[in-house]
């Protein structure tokens, strides 16, 4: 195989590497279809995962302007004052935290009372930071951030500037990956090595936009996540598989605040099948798992209200599920809608939950 052909290949193989977003294994990326509005979540390792990270690949050809990454906030608090933190298994455990002072905002992790929980970006700390700034104690804080991060009208408008600052990119990446993957071969067949030389020296010219206008979200759009936003533009301007995904990159930071159940409410999918299964597990938390009861306190009241503003029924979601396929089950669990023969009460993979019969 020739030399220029084995590079071409080993620089595909490269950008396909780029092609993935890293994000916290117990995060979640939100995919709009090509076809229709229908919205598909993504977990976090489905296809590889680390310790804490998890892989979700990105649309081969840039940009992916489909795919919203929302982690969800790490933290909730049970009324008593108890604060849990998630694990990247996706359950909560207990802290002894009772002040700021437990706490340390770091820049990829949130740590409390001695246990950690990798972040996907430092916007999302800055919610906790704001809620300290504004006198709030750690759990009125978390409250807080939940509201935030449930809220409709703050998803639309991070989803609408967003379109706005990112033009751009959306036009760079590809560009650039036109240029490298096409036109830089077309010209070295065709034309000879200097007229690639040229080529690849305005695409240069092109990933030092890239780096710049990164630059720029950094300063004035997100400012807390300033120094990700520098790492990324040192990189594009090194790395033209770095730059063609910058777009994509850049997303982990803008949707870091932002909940996918705010963004599934915005985007009108009330509906959806993760939602429906998010508010049941907020309906019935598993018996005598007070991470799952601290959720329920801090999630459910935000989420009620959201969906009364809109006229639809938190009950609505509580329903039995479809039997159609399994006509001999008399029981159903109403946290995972698992279908039980009769003899059965309660639900094993709920934590014992008692069972509902079929009407």
């Amino acid at each position: 195989m020739p030399v220029f052909f084995e590079f071409l290949l080993i620089a595909c193989l490269i950008y396909l590497w780029e092609s993935a977003l890293w994000l916290p294994k117990q995060g979640i990326a939100l995919r709009r279809g090509w076809f229709g509005k229908k919205w598909r979540v993504i977990p976090a390792g489905r296809l590889l995962a680390t310790r804490e990270l998890g892989l979700v690949p990105m649309l081969p050809i840039p940009p992916d302007l489909r795919l919203l990454p929302c982690p969800g906030f790490p933290l909730v608090s049970h009324d008593s004052g108890k604060i849990f933190i998630e694990t990247t298994a996706g359950g909560f455990l207990e802290t002894s935290a009772n002040c700021w002072y437990d706490f340390r905002l770091e820049t990829h992790h949130l740590s409390v009372d001695y246990l950690s929980v990798r972040c996907q970006s430092p916007r999302l700390t800055e919610l906790l930071r704001e809620g300290k700034n504004l006198g709030l104690d750690p759990h009125k804080a978390i409250r807080r951030a939940w509201n935030l991060a449930l809220s409709p009208a703050r998803a639309k408008r991070e989803m609408k500037r967003w379109s706005i600052v990112s033009r751009p990119l959306r036009f760079y990446g590809p560009i650039l990956a036109c240029g490298f993957f096409a036109a830089i071969p077309t010209a070295y067949l065709t034309l000879g090595p200097m007229a690639a030389l040229w080529l690849a020296a305005w695409l240069w010219c092109l990933m030092i936009a890239t780096a710049i206008h990164l630059l720029w979200l950094g300063k004035n759009v997100f400012p807390s996540a300033r120094s990700e936003f520098r790492q990324d533009a040192f990189l594009s301007v090194l790395i033209p598989f770095h730059a063609m995904r910058a777009l994509e990159l850049a997303s982990v930071h803008v949707f870091a605040q932002t909940h996918p159940a705010g963004v599934l409410v915005t985007v009108g999918e009330i509906n959806h099948p993760w939602l429906r299964g998010f508010a049941r597990r907020l309906l019935h938390p598993r018996p005598s798992n007070l991470g799952d009861l601290a959720l329920s306190e801090t999630a459910l009241p935000s989420l009620k209200l959201i969906l009364d503003k809109r006229s639809f029924a938190l009950k609505q979601f509580d329903h039995a599920p479809d039997r159609s396929n399994d006509l001999e089950a008399v029981a159903y669990c109403p946290r995972c809608h698992g279908m039980f023969l009769s003899g059965t009460e309660t639900c094993s993979d709920c934590g014992g939950l008692a069972l509902r019969g079929f009407q």
